[in-house]
C-alpha cells in the first residue's frame, strides 16, 4: 500500500506503511498540529509524503516486497479456507437431513436428560388424565348437590305443608273437644237441675 496525496490516514494506518513507531508519529502530529478527529489524529496523504519526502516509486517497491511476504503467509490460510468451505458444505448437507421448518428446533439431550425428560412427559401426561377426571368429578358433584338442593326444598316443603295440616286438625281437635265439653257441662248442669242436685 502507498501513500496517495489525496487521501487522510489513520496513525495505524500511517504506522502500519511507514514502519514508525506510533508515539514518533504523536511527537509529529503534536509539533505539526495535525487536527483530531474522534480523538485521533488523521494525516494527509500530501502531508505525509511532503514530511517524509516519499517518492512514490519508493513505496511501490517496498509494497511489492510486503505483498511477496504475504503471499507466502496467505497460502496456508487459504488451504484452511477451503477446508473450512468443505466442512460447512458438509455440516449444511447433514442438516438437510433434519428438514426443520419454520418455527420448529431441534434439541440434543444426553441419555439422562432424555430420560429425564421422557419421564416427566408421562408424569404430565398421567397428572393431566387425573385433572380431568378431577374436574368430571367436582361436575357430578356440583349436578348432584344442585339435585339434593332441589330434593331437600322438595322435602322441607311437604314437612311444612304436614305440620300446618296436623297443626290444624289439632286445632279443630281442640274446638271440637272444647264443644263437646261445653256442651258435656252444660248436660249435667240440666241434669242436676232436673234431678234438683242444684
Amino acid at each position: 500500500m502507498k501513500i496517495e496525496p489525496h487521501l487522510v490516514y489513520s496513525k495505524s494506518e500511517v504506522s502500519e506503511i511507514l514502519k514508525i513507531h506510533p508515539r514518533k508519529l504523536n511527537r509529529i502530529a503534536q509539533r505539526h498540529k495535525i487536527e483530531k478527529v474522534d480523538n485521533r489524529y488523521i494525516f494527509k496523504g500530501s502531508f505525509l509524503i511532503t514530511l517524509f519526502g516519499l517518492d512514490v516509486s519508493k513505496s511501490v517497491e517496498g509494497l511489492s516486497k510486503g505483498v511477496e511476504g504475504l503471499s507466502k503467509d496467505i497460502e496456508p490460510l487459504l488451504v484452511k479456507i477451503q477446508e473450512l468451505e468443505v466442512e460447512v458444505e458438509r455440516l449444511k448437507n447433514e442438516l438437510s437431513l433434519y428438514d426443520i421448518s419454520e418455527g420448529e428446533r431441534l434439541e440434543v439431550f444426553t441419555e439422562d436428560d432424555y430420560n429425564t425428560f421422557t419421564n416427566r412427559l408421562k408424569e404430565w401426561r398421567t397428572q393431566q388424565k387425573e385433572l380431568e377426571q378431577k374436574a368430571i368429578e367436582i361436575q357430578e358433584i356440583k349436578i348432584d348437590a344442585k339435585e339434593n338442593v332441589e330434593h331437600y326444598k322438595n322435602l322441607f316443603e311437604y314437612q311444612r305443608k304436614q305440620s300446618d295440616r296436623i297443626l290444624e286438625m289439632h286445632e279443630k281437635l281442640i274446638v271440637t273437644i272444647g264443644e263437646q265439653t261445653q256442651s258435656s257441662i252444660q248436660r249435667n248442669h240440666i241434669e242436676a237441675k232436673d234431678k234438683k242436685y242444684l
